[in-house]
């Protein structure tokens, strides 16, 4: 019987793989994690024979668990499992077990764990062990050069939703909750605008209302509106307020 850990930030994602395995004869799923450090703490305790684990996660990527999973003194077969091409080509190429890349069918799936069962009964623990911290090193390396597209996480029921900070054009604040607008679609998640700024910084967003967090680059003008108020034009033709404590802001802008 293989046994299999689903890592995997998505609830959703990890219903579907679990789904999928209830199809596949003689795999039975051990433990399910949806954030780093959840992962390791839950492998360790069921030592699945294969982890399916999604790279792009909270609290410690899938790069960070396969790294620490090398402490284990049994290393499961690791199938990386991400939305995004360039990795999965990478940690293919540079002999992971497999890849997974989203969405993927009942079929890839089955084939992924097929490989994994032949990989452990074939390979010793030293050479496995070997490959993958090989991988892992290489692979981080790689994405230090070529990723730098920040992330930034918001909690949404039970659920983490990531956002790409440089997909941001501005939030406005409803006191605990936000709205983030992108140039692609609009979230609404419970988060604070203050913590938003920290998060983001000031280099490329700017506060300028009690409510209003915007990209730098983004500001078009400042319009003058009489009585010391004054609002700003976006590139996309969208005006926003200024409030009267964030206007030396505009001035560093």
């Amino acid at each position: 019987m293989l046994r299999v850990a689903i890592v995997d930030d998505e609830r959703l994602a990890r219903t579907r793989i679990a789904n999928a395995i209830e199809m596949i004869p003689e795999v039975e799923i051990v433990c399910e994690a949806s954030d780093g450090e959840q992962a390791i703490k839950r492998i360790r305790n069921k030592t699945p024979s294969v982890v399916l684990l999604d790279i792009e996660m909270p609290h410690g990527d899938g790069f960070y668990v396969a790294s620490r999973l090398l402490e284990l003194p049994e290393l499961p077969e690791i199938i990386f499992v991400t939305a995004f091409s360039s990795y999965a080509a990478r940690a293919f190429e540079h002999g992971a077990t497999d890849y997974l890349l989203k969405p993927f069918s009942e079929k890839r799936l089955s084939h992924a764990l097929t490989r994994a069962r032949e990989r452990i009964r074939l390979k010793s623990l030293d050479e496995r062990t070997a490959r993958l911290q090989q991988l892992v090193e290489r692979l981080r390396a790689e994405r230090e050069q070529t990723e730098e597209r920040r992330v930034v996480w918001f909690k949404s029921g039970n659920e983490q939703v990531r956002v790409f900070a440089d997909e941001i054009n501005y939030a406005s604040a409803d006191r605990d909750y936000l709205e983030i607008v992108t140039g692609q679609r609009v979230l609404h998640l419970r988060h604070t605008i203050s913590a938003l700024t920290e998060e983001l910084g000031t280099v490329d967003f700017v506060r300028i209302h009690r409510s209003y967090l915007v990209r730098r680059k983004l500001i078009r003008g400042v319009r003058t509106l009489g009585q010391g108020k004054c609002e700003i034009e976006l590139e996309t033709g969208e005006t926003l307020p200024v409030g009267a404590k964030f206007k030396d802001n505009l001035n560093n802008k």
